[in-house]
Parts: structure tokens; C-alpha cells; sequence
């Protein structure tokens, strides 16, 4: 038999366990005293399923030792209350689905920066003609600060755009969610809620949503950014182009700069090869 361990170590409040026992405890003890609907053992059963459902999965249950005759028993218990694929398992669920995006790394990785960097060197050579270069090595100072006016002018409107694709993000998981629980009620209760949150200014990245995974949270990540418009178009990124999503927006003539009235007066490349 193994011993339960209570290691209070990495936190400075209440052991974990003993909170556990000592709720679980009253609430059995009024259940015994018809003070509480139910039984024990559906009280314990509902418990570890709802304990299963906010972790993610049953397997999540088990995951620091899932070879054990305690998993074992855990999962069989499990299995005959939310089914054996989970299918049953949101209904349990009393936390909200959480959604955890980085939206600078989502845009960068649509090639969206590569599309202000194309305007910015568009505009430079309408100025400067044959003296314009990414090194700039060429400009008078004047003319340097003439293109980082400019350059600023596209700063704020990408932090408007990421603003805007956040709110467009946030929109497609939560309609798709929607159409999910429209489609299979009895899966998606009406008290499961869906929250997307963006970590733009987490550097490590460690609790974003992974897309891969077959959960709801990763299904509805993957589902936004698949469908969710460009900034600056209404269409959204054509994963079957073969080309970058930054090339399409560019050869559609969604060029950043035009969106800004004055700058707007620079038009775009003759060709799109010149970007």
C-alpha cells in the first residue's frame, strides 16, 4: 500500500491533502446525516471526475505514475463516469477553458512584420531612389528621420492590428465553440465557458495552447488561427497557397502603409517582385 505523501514544501499555506480530506470528510458525513443529497460514492465519483475534467483529460489523473494499481483503479472509476474516450468529460468541468495565445508570435509566424518591413522599404525608395538600402548607409540625417517618422507611423498601426486580431482570435474560437455546443449539447453544458487569454508579454511561452493536441482548448486555438482574417483584409490566411501569407496579403494589394492617411499617397510597387 502506498503511503499518501503531504509535502508541504512548495507552498507556505495548507497541505493540499489535509484540505481535501478534511472537505471531503464533512461533506460524506452530511450526506450520512441526510443533511446532503446523494451518496458517498457518487460524491467521490463526481469529485475525481470533476478533478479529471479541470486537469484536461483522465490520463492527467495518473500522469506521475500511470503504471500503478492505484491507476489502475483510478481509471477504471473514471472510464465508467465521463466514458472511455472522455466524451463525457466536460460535463463535469467547473473551470473555464482556457485559451492561452501569444498574438506577436502568431503574427510574426503569418509573416504579417515581413508586410510593414516590405512598406517601410516601398516608401524608402520612392523617397531616395538608388540611395536607399536596409542599411540606410546612404541618408542624410534628415532623411533618416524622415523614414523613422515613418517607421513609427507603422509601429502604431501594427500594435492597432495586433489589437484588432486579438479581438478577431478571441471572436472565431468563441463562435466556433458555439456552433460545437450547438451540434452536441449534451458534451458542451451551457455552464462550460471558453476564455482567451494572450501572454504577449511572457517571453518563456510556457502555458500556450498547443495546437496538435486533440482537447477542446488546442481544437478551438487551431480552428482560430486557421480562420481568423489578416490584419488589414477580411480574408483569412490561405494555408493551401504554397506561398507566404505575407506575399498574399502584398500581392492583393493589402500594403500596411496604405491604411495610414499619410502615407497612403505612396501607392504600391508597380510590380510585386520590387518589395
Amino acid at each position: 500500500m502506498t503511503t499518501p505523501t503531504n509535502d508541504t514544501s512548495a507552498t507556505d499555506g495548507p497541505d493540499d491533502f489535509q484540505v481535501a480530506v478534511t472537505a471531503v470528510t464533512r461533506a460524506i458525513r452530511a450526506i450520512n446525516a441526510d443533511q446532503r443529497g446523494g451518496d458517498g460514492a457518487e460524491f467521490v465519483t463526481h469529485l475525481l471526475a470533476t478533478v479529471a475534467a479541470n486537469l484536461g483529460s483522465s490520463e492527467a489523473v495518473t500522469a506521475g505514475r500511470p503504471g500503478s494499481w492505484e491507476a489502475a483503479g483510478v481509471g477504471d472509476l473514471l472510464r465508467s463516469t465521463v466514458g472511455s474516450d472522455d466524451e463525457y468529460l466536460l460535463t463535469f468541468r467547473t473551470e473555464p477553458i482556457e485559451i492561452v495565445v501569444n498574438s506577436v508570435y502568431e503574427l510574426d509566424d503569418l509573416g504579417m512584420f515581413e508586410t510593414y518591413e516590405a512598406s517601410t522599404g516601398h516608401i524608402g525608395a520612392q523617397l531616395f531612389g538608388d540611395r536607399w538600402s536596409r542599411a540606410r548607409d546612404r541618408l542624410t540625417l534628415a532623411e533618416l528621420e524622415q523614414i523613422e517618422d515613418i517607421e513609427e507611423q507603422l509601429v502604431e498601426l501594427e500594435k492597432h492590428d495586433r489589437t484588432e486580431y486579438q479581438h478577431r482570435f478571441a471572436a472565431a474560437a468563441q463562435t466556433r465553440f458555439e456552433q460545437l455546443r450547438a451540434e452536441d449539447p449534451g458534451r458542451y453544458p451551457e455552464h462550460l465557458t471558453v476564455t482567451v487569454r494572450f501572454a504577449d508579454e511572457d517571453p518563456s511561452n510556457d502555458d500556450l495552447t498547443d495546437g496538435w493536441g486533440e482537447d477542446l482548448a488546442s481544437r478551438l486555438y487551431q480552428h482560430a488561427r486557421e480562420n481568423t482574417p489578416l490584419p488589414g483584409s477580411d480574408t483569412a490566411p490561405d494555408w493551401a497557397a504554397g506561398q507566404r501569407h505575407a506575399d498574399t496579403l502584398l500581392a492583393a494589394g493589402h500594403w500596411p502603409h496604405l491604411r495610414i492617411a499619410t502615407l497612403a499617397h505612396y501607392g504600391t510597387p508597380t510590380r510585386t517582385d520590387e518589395h
